[in-house]
């Protein structure tokens, strides 16, 4: 009787009385597909090890049981050397301020993840999950937090590798990375009994009966615990993620139109209405992931993601190549192991037969008639010095040396080709790596040289770059939703930030970059620090800023000379400056002084010019006196004139008259010119004095020219 199994239903949810029919039918839904990219990367992982006689039975080709002892490995190689790259220019993770958001919060994110990286090894684990992807392609990175270490109030950051053969995902995920349009993801590994009591303490009574019976539960065949297992006394625990909906309380803003996550208690909530009028508390449909632990058979926990109620995906894809549209399942996701698997066979093939051409070819000895030789002892021996002698009745061609075949010459092209398609199938070119064919090779030119040949492998590399941002923004998520601020302030060493724990802040005003992490990376930073010193020809970047980013001995010794240096250095200018600010304040003085005394000298001359004014107009009164006194005179002489003309006549007094007047004009000419005089010699007086005193006023700004 056909075993039918019901088709999956998404409104079905686990629970104890159905937790392994679900299994069975989320296993027979998608086991098919999945166990096609299980077999691919297992032949690619199988290739990269070496492992001969399985490669002999995937193409087909059964020779003698002897080949199965013979492997030439070459596709370690260039797989070493791309993730061997990914090792010596590892990035690290770097929280930035997007549009002017306050930096002290992303350099405490910066700060608290760099420290948790450092202190758990997480790069260790991420260039692993980087070599995984090349070797077997796709396989997934998963932080959580560990209870069992250290800190068993608040757990310790970790990051998970779960490898190609221990998890079932979504077949029809596109986004592989993020993850964002997977549906489930079923992860599955094997634990001892204490491990499962250790873990889940509360269930402790259910677990002691159970026994170990991996055959039974365990559906995962490409895991190694599944070889031997009626040996195998461990447990088999399922981890089934699976997305889901729900009601969620979140904040909505009339006035942007946009939903916002809230990550305090009631009473915040309560004052974040109260002084925010546009905010209003809604309750929505999310999108979350619910998780549901299964120990053998039994249903260990099933509910929310305990680790945040975000809608993001608890894993991170790392894939080499993963083309989701194409039809054909195994081309799907493929490895850097893939392409080389046909050439790594053919050459080794090609290698075994030219090997056992000459192998079973007789290639010494001499071959010669019976009785030809008289001391055929001589036959055997080598080196110089050993006759053969030819009896009589024989010819010397009865005896001769026996010539070994040799490999041709096109089986030994064909190998070397094999062995150079091997490097081209993967995108290597190791002359455009080493400049090694060229021995006069600059610096520059293999530098250039690399980075062309690195354009192959740039899509790659952009890959693991995203791979690196999902990592750091689920870092983060991590710990603002699980550790507080106690926690924190021990591991950066001052206290969060007023943004620190703001959801909104991280969410919409934090950008996940890539920074320099090994030493090769930073001893390159340290030489563009130089060189910009010597582009400009200066000292624009301190030493004490180039000298941490080296990779020397003895760095602490080191910048604290330097930092003594350039103590006494800055206290040197600031005495110099010092002295400079005096020099300047005393002959600003100085010429404070000689601008008063020009002044004084200009006061001098104006107030000569008033006294001059004076006396003119001193001389003015007294030719008005004059006038008075000439008119007085004048009206003495009418009275005499008349007396005269009484006396002499008219006639003759109408002459002496215009003699008199004559005199008269004479005089108040003479008298106009002395006034014309007096005026022009007070005007350029006037004049004269202006242009002392302008002078007197442009000495100070010209000294000062000179001294700029």
């Amino acid at each position: 009787m056909a075993l039918y199994l019901p088709p999956w239903t998404n409104d079905l949810e686990p629970n104890q009385g159905n937790v392994r029919q679900w299994l069975d039918n989320l296993y027979a839904k998608v086991q098919p597909l999945e166990q096609v990219r299980w077999n691919q990367s297992n032949i690619d992982t199988l290739f990269y090890a070496g492992e001969q006689s399985y490669v002999n039975r995937y193409f087909n080709f059964s020779p003698n049981v002897s080949y199965q002892n013979y492997y030439f490995n070459l596709i370690r190689n260039p797989i070493n050397m791309v993730t061997g790259y990914q090792r010596q220019h590892r990035k690290s993770i770097v929280y930035q301020a997007a549009d002017g958001a306050d930096p002290q919060t992303t350099d405490q994110y910066t700060r608290l993840i760099k420290n948790v990286i450092q202190k758990e090894g997480i790069n260790e684990d991420y260039s692993r999950s980087c070599e995984l992807a090349a070797v077997a392609g796709l396989n997934l990175l998963q932080p959580y937090l560990d209870f069992t270490g250290d800190d068993p109030a608040q757990s310790q950051l970790k990051v998970k590798v779960w490898e190609y053969n221990s998890f079932l995902i979504d077949p029809y995920c596109r986004d592989i990375f993020g993850l964002s349009d997977c549906q489930y993801i079923w992860c599955q590994e094997y634990i001892t009994k204490n491990e499962a009591e250790m873990r889940f303490e509360d269930k402790a009574s259910v677990i002691k009966p159970m026994t170990g019976a991996p055959q039974r539960y365990g559906s995962f065949y490409f895991l190694p615990e599944n070889y031997n297992m009626a040996r195998n006394d461990l447990m088999v625990l399922s981890y089934v993620w699976y997305k889901w909906k729900k009601k969620k309380k979140r904040l909505y803003s009339r006035k942007l139109n946009q939903f916002f996550d809230f990550g305090g208690g009631e009473e915040n909530m309560e004052k974040l209405l109260y002084h925010i009028d546009d905010m209003e508390e809604v309750m929505v449909n999310s999108n979350i992931w619910r998780v549901a632990v299964v120990l053998n058979d039994q249903l260990m926990f099933q509910g929310d993601n305990p680790l945040w109620d975000g809608p993001e995906c608890p894993f991170i894809g790392n894939a080499w190549d993963y083309e989701g549209h194409i039809n054909y399942y195994q081309l799907r996701s493929r490895s850097l192991t893939f392409p080389m698997r046909s050439p790594q066979f053919l050459f080794n093939y090609k290698i075994i037969t030219n090997n056992d051409i000459t192998s079973a070819t007789i290639n010494a000895g001499w071959k010669r008639k019976i009785g030809a030789v008289a001391n055929e002892d001589n036959l055997k021996r080598s080196g110089q010095g050993w006759d053969v002698i030819i009896n009589e009745g024989y010819e010397l061609t009865d005896c001769e040396k026996i010539i070994p075949s040799g490999v041709p010459e096109s089986d030994m092209a064909l190998a070397q080709q094999m062995a150079d398609l091997i490097y081209q199938t993967a995108g290597i070119d190791l002359e455009n790596w080493s400049g090694q064919n060229d021995k006069q090779i600059s610096t520059l030119t293999m530098v250039l040289k690399q980075a062309a040949n690195l354009l192959v492998f740039q899509k790659y590399f952009d890959q693991w770059d995203l791979v690196l941002k999902h990592l750091g923004e689920r870092l983060l998520q991590l710990a603002l939703y699980n550790w507080n601020a106690e926690k924190v302030k021990i591991l950066i060493g001052e206290e969060p930030s007023p943004f620190f724990y703001s959801r909104l802040f991280a969410k919409y005003k934090t950008i996940v970059e890539e920074g320099i992490e090994t030493p090769t990376q930073r001893n390159l930073q340290a030489q563009k620090m130089l060189e910009i010193n010597q582009t400009f020809q200066r000292e624009v970047i301190p030493a004490s800023l180039i000298i941490p980013h080296m990779d020397l001995q003895g760095k602490a010794e080191i910048l604290q000379y330097l930092q003594q240096q350039e103590e006494q250095a800055s206290k040197a200018q600031a005495e110099a400056q010092n002295i400079q600010h005096a020099v300047e304040a005393a002959k600003l003085q100085e010429l404070y002084s000689k601008a008063a005394n020009n002044v004084a000298m200009a006061k001098e001359r104006y107030g000569r010019f008033e006294s001059n004014v004076g006396l003119l107009e001193e001389r003015i009164s007294e030719v008005s006196k004059n006038h008075s006194l000439s008119v007085k005179t004048k009206m003495e002489a009418l009275e005499k004139m008349i007396d005269v003309i009484a006396k002499f006549g008219e006639i003759e007094t109408n002459l002496k008259m215009h003699d008199i007047q004559r005199l008269e004009m004479e005089d108040q000419r003479m008298e106009d010119a002395d006034k014309e005089k007096a005026k022009k010699d007070a005007i350029s007086d006037e004049f004269v004095s202006k242009i002392m005193n302008g002078m007197g006023q442009q000495n100070p700004s010209q000294e000062q020219k000179q001294m700029a």
